[in-house]
């Protein structure tokens, strides 16, 4: 009887409730499939330099990619550009493509410039980051989360 209630108690103990934990995956990713899954789409001929993709509570993805200039201002054209007197795209903006980290180094793009634009609705972010890449041609920083 002794062995049975100790099993009854030993059964019915339950250990403290752990919390679902919330786990991230970083994977460096496939700019493609990573664009898709924004709703971006660049000119064929924007040559990919970086592609990293998150996925967690909230998903987030940053990519790079370089074009001729031609093709950005197409690009700019088809993008939900904020109404203002002022210019889109600003330094002062910069801060939103977050800090360098590995091969994510917007900090060191000279004469970068960035705009935030609300992406799907509102219920996403759409950071752009452009800076000049060469001759006639520009470095896209792409930093996209769900909000």
């Amino acid at each position: 009887m002794l062995a049975t209630a100790f099993t009854l108690i030993a059964c019915s103990a339950s250990p403290a409730q752990e919390k679902p934990r919330m786990t991230t995956e970083k994977t460096q990713g496939d700019a493609a499939a990573i664009l898709k899954r924004i709703g971006l789409e660049l000119p064929p001929t924007a040559k990919s330099e970086f592609a990293e993709q998150n996925s967690g509570q909230d998903d987030s993805a940053r990519l790079v990619a370089v074009m001729p200039m031609g093709d950005w201002k197409a690009l700019l054209a088809r993008l939900p550009m904020p109404e203002s007197d002022q210019a889109p795209f600003e330094a002062e903006a910069n801060f939103h493509l977050g800090a360098d980290k590995g091969q994510w180094t917007p900090g060191k793009a000279k004469g970068l410039e960035t705009v935030q634009l609300p992406w799907h609705g509102g219920a996403e972010s759409l950071n752009l980051g452009i800076a000049p890449a060469g001759q006639d041609e520009v470095r896209l920083f792409i930093y996209w989360y769900q909000l």
